[in-house]
């Protein structure tokens, strides 16, 4: 099938990506979108967005039943929403399901099966994000496709009746919900007129309290310098993203006189620093080591070879002129990528050395250490959930709750399995006792009563182990 719309990466001009039609003119709506996305997401998410959106578009170009009824990417909000369930279950292959959310919407419900290569979370997000864009600049008249009519007088339903519960209750309107004085609303409302389902995510938790130093013993054996043990010990210290640590500007460490305490950007801030790295002194001493090392360290590829003193000294004159300059570089002096680290750096050493692992499970070791830190110091319940809110408030989670609890139940899930190596090791110590007893001719079985024999066929009916000859 021929597409009818392409993306192109043109980095050398205005428009960082553009998309072209099958006549090799700009598309201009999808052009105008994707410059946009550029502006406002982080530069690795724009194309996975735009490659998800187009070849939703090319679909709707090639589908013989849009193109019976006229319908294309800029038709009316009912019109897509039909194709778009149309291109989830024949394309995408995924399951719909369509009925009432908490709040009493009708509301679709996508769910990818094993057959399923789309992304359906990018795509949905993508979409939603077009045509609100598309609304704005006054290129689609129609309402939203991917926000429910009725989302926004339901919503307002629902804070009306909390309202009222808690005036009755206390006399008064709720307080703001980050005070915690009110008890939080259950229903937790959503304006998407399609929702996914079925992928709840699951963090990858690493209990080795050794993870960290077999990594760097790891790197250590590859050959890492001090630029890939310094951020690597971010990651492990601070639990940052990687691109957050290679993010980081020398005006960001400077401003933070050349401290532990370090401002970064967020996953989705567009690069305004809102949160805080803390690592320890070590890594601090071995920061200022790489910044001035001008063999094995930064000042090796810097073009200005700046020392800690330079970078005080503009400082105090100037901060502007740090803003652009990376903390990490890379050897053409430009950006260490967190691309760069991961494949050329990180995966080659942990490969060598045996070990599995992502640099993203930093971050989830990070995590689990520190929640298990918070249960073993808290000593009562309430400190143990203001601790919990500090974790939440310095990992910037939009939603702090739900990732905690992803924890939790994963950390459950483990703790019982380490507790069924205990039943196990109990049962066969039994076993054997019963070996030798059996062995000894000290064993007497006591008669197996009746009930116990129906509660056995009972419990077999319920498992699915009631079969004969099975």
């Amino acid at each position: 099938m021929r597409e009818a719309l392409k993306l192109i990466s043109t980095p050398g001009l205005e428009f960082r990506y553009q998309v072209v039609r099958a006549d090799g003119l700009p598309e201009i709506p999808l052009t105008l979108f994707a410059d946009n996305l550029n502006k406002s997401m982080s530069e690795s998410s724009v194309p996975q967005y735009l490659r998800a959106l187009l070849a939703f578009a090319n679909w709707v170009a090639a589908d013989p039943v849009a193109a019976q009824h006229g319908w294309n990417l800029y038709s009316r909000a009912e019109q897509i929403r039909e194709l778009l369930r149309q291109y989830l279950t024949v394309e995408a292959r995924c399951r719909l399901t369509v009925r009432p959310d908490y709040a009493g919407l009708r509301v679709t419900y996508v769910k990818a099966t094993d057959g399923t290569k789309v992304n359906v979370r990018t795509l949905l997000s993508a979409l939603k994000r077009l045509y609100e864009f598309l609304a704005l600049n006054g290129r689609y008249l129609d309402r939203n496709p991917l926000i429910h009519d009725e989302a926004a007088n339901a919503g307002e339903r629902l804070w009306e009746s909390y309202r009222k519960a808690i005036h009755a209750l206390r006399g008064r309107n709720p307080m703001p919900a980050a005070s915690g004085i009110d008890e939080r609303r259950d229903v937790r409302l959503s304006e998407n007129y399609f929702r996914c389902t079925g992928e709840d995510w699951t963090p990858a938790t690493i209990d080795d309290r050794d993870f960290p130093f077999l990594v760097y013993a790891a790197g250590q054996k590859f050959g890492w310098g001090l630029r890939e043990i310094c951020i690597t010990r971010f990651l492990f210290e601070s639990g940052a993203r990687i691109s957050e640590v290679t993010g980081l500007t020398v005006l960001d460490w400077v401003g933070a006189d050349f401290g532990n305490r370090i401002p970064a950007s967020n996953k989705g801030s567009h690069g305004i620093r809102v949160k805080t790295l803390v690592v320890s002194n070590i890594t601090v001493k071995l920061l200022r080591r790489y910044f001035d090392d001008e063999i094995a360290g930064r000042r090796r590829y810097d073009a200005r070879a700046l020392r800690v003193s330079d970078a005080a000294s503009i400082y105090r004159v100037n901060p502007k002129d740090l803003e652009p300059l990376p903390l990490f570089l890379n050897q053409h002096g430009r950006q260490m990528s967190a691309a760069l680290f991961r494949d050329y750096y990180w995966k080659p050493a942990l490969q060598r050395a045996g070990i599995d692992a992502d640099p993203h499970q930093a971050r989830h070791w990070f995590v689990t250490n520190a929640l298990r830190n918070i249960d073993r110091t808290s000593t009562a319940p309430a400190e143990r959930i203001q601790r919990r809110q500090e974790l939440i408030q310095y990992m910037a989670w939009r939603s702090g709750e739900r990732t905690l609890s992803a924890y939790d139940h994963v950390q459950r899930a483990i703790d019982f399995e380490l507790r069924l190596g205990a039943i196990h090791g109990d049962m066969r110590r039994r076993e054997l006792q019963i070996s030798r007893d059996s062995q000894n001719g000290q064993l007497n079985p006591s008669p197996i009563r009746r009930g116990n024999a129906e509660l056995s066929r009972d419990l077999a009916f319920l498992l699915g182990e009631d079969h004969d000859g099975e």
